[in-house]
């Protein structure tokens, strides 16, 4: 097998419940890689600057698919950055309106620099806390005439309803946004031209790398563009049963058991 890029999903693929990353075993398959010319890729729904405090202890040695796609980082520049129409803010937010019995973390309008978020939205529940724990620099508005810079990313968490969420904003919004799931209730809305394949793509191309040659690893719904992109696709043990049933290879091991990793390490 001629591998040159692995990509691989963070939450519930390559960190642990926790969040923790085994940095022991990271290091010595950053080694093995770097030895064949080989490099890694987070290619995650997360925020930018939550990829890098995940690995900020492996500064430069890793490129970065932030926000689904909306954004890369190929060696320390950020790249690609697409954002969601400005027309489509009002809509989300108005859709969101009529599920507010299902909202478990409000609607977040992700910024490159700051997340905006409206006061109604930061009430529901613990959303206010969980959010200020999550995003950089998060702001809330009386309304979304407030956010001031371009979006990249809105995103929500149902507890309930999260298909007919989901179709109702594709029914209206059409194919000006991508609509998706990582699962667990949280759902993503980016720019239509915004996946995880076109991002890795991107950073294939600027590298002279063919998707022959890339291995990904994904365990939601979020991860399939990016799989049936690659090469050599690896869904993890514990995926979404969806995403199992496609003809991908799966992981020697869960998340739990750094799966990623092990998978790695057999084939490199």
């Amino acid at each position: 097998m001629t591998l040159k890029l692995i990509a691989s999903d963070l939450d519930a693929t390559f960190l642990r419940d926790d969040k923790t990353i085994n940095e022991p075993l990271f290091r010595e398959v950053l080694q093995k890689m770097k030895a064949q010319n080989m490099q890694f890729i987070v290619a995650t729904g997360n925020h930018l600057q939550k990829v890098l405090e995940y690995f900020k202890n492996f500064e430069g040695e890793y490129q970065i698919i932030a926000n689904n796609g909306a954004e890369v980082m190929l060696d320390g520049e950020v790249q690609n950055v697409k954002f969601l129409p400005k027309e489509a803010l009002k809509t989300i937010f108005s859709v969101t309106e009529k599920y507010l019995d299902d909202v478990a973390v409000g609607l977040a309008f992700n910024g490159q620099s700051t997340t905006y978020m409206l006061k109604s939205q930061a009430a529901i529940g613990d959303t206010f806390k969980i959010s200020s724990e999550y995003f950089e620099n998060l702001t809330l508005v009386d309304s979304i005439d407030d956010v001031v810079e371009p979006i990249l990313k809105s995103t929500i968490v149902l507890s309930h309803n999260e298909v007919a969420y989901m179709n109702d904003l594709k029914s209206i919004l059409g194919k000006i946004v991508h609509v998706t799931t990582s699962g667990y209730g949280a759902i993503d809305i980016v720019d239509s031209d915004v996946n995880k394949a076109n991002a890795l793509k991107y950073i294939a191309d600027a590298l002279h790398v063919e998707a022959k040659d890339i291995m990904a690893f994904g365990d939601g719904l979020n991860d399939m563009e990016m799989l049936e992109y690659v090469g050599h696709p690896v869904a993890m043990t514990n995926s979404d049963p969806e995403l199992l049933k496609h003809d991908f290879a799966v992981s020697v091991a869960d998340n739990q058991n750094d799966g990623v990793l092990k998978t790695i390490l057999e084939n490199v």
